[in-house]
């Protein structure tokens, strides 16, 4: 199965880049937010990666490797493999 990029959008919060594959109705999200740090001066990036169906997230990941493998789960539980 094959992802590919559908759209990326950038606002003062972060990040976010949605990925789709043709053969399900299942997107995946990469959500980069700015966090602040404690001491109240800048802010560092945090990454997370959200299986998307019909239109709700479903789970949230650390890594998109383990997010894609989960999509996949679920798309072959979701036609009875």
């Amino acid at each position: 199965m094959k992802w590919k990029k559908m759209g990326k959008t950038v606002n003062a919060e972060g990040t976010t880049i949605t990925y789709w594959a043709d053969t399900m109705p299942i997107t995946i999200e990469s959500r980069k937010r700015h966090i602040p740090h404690a001491n109240g001066v800048g802010t560092w990036d945090h990454t997370s990666y959200f299986v998307i169906w019909k239109g709700h997230d479903v789970k949230e990941f650390m890594s998109l490797t383990d997010t894609k493998e989960y999509a996949k789960e679920l798309e072959e539980a979701r036609n009875g493999f």
